[in-house]
């Protein structure tokens, strides 16, 4: 689980763009350290009132890339980091309308 999440070369990456999509403080996972201690580190430096809010992105980030590796290895699916973060950008869109407002707070604006 922690390689998945943490230690993989594809995840540090997408850790890394979705944490700048959102201009957050936080540093993206560091390989070698658990991703249950990651995410309580990076809270903890979040400003008080985003956490909740960062928290949100963060599972929503995990549970994409489980999705993700579970595509790649039981359907043949291509490990794509660019697709995968816009496919987080549209699932974070659709939970700040489904009512995750401070979510909707911290997403860039999206112009036409």
């Amino acid at each position: 689980m922690n390689h998945l999440l943490v230690d993989c070369p594809f995840s540090r990456a997408l850790w890394h763009e979705a944490l700048s999509w959102i201009r957050s403080t936080c540093v993206p996972p560091t390989a070698g350290i658990p991703f249950a201690t990651w995410w309580q580190e990076s809270l903890r430096a979040s400003p008080p009132f985003t956490r909740k809010d960062t928290s949100s992105l963060i599972m929503l980030t995990a549970w994409s890339i489980w999705k993700h590796r579970n595509a790649a290895v039981f359907d043949n699916a291509t490990a794509n980091v660019a697709s995968l973060l816009d496919q987080i950008k549209t699932d974070a869109r659709c939970w700040a309308t489904a009512g995750d407002v401070g979510l909707g707070a911290l997403l860039p604006i999206v112009s036409s």
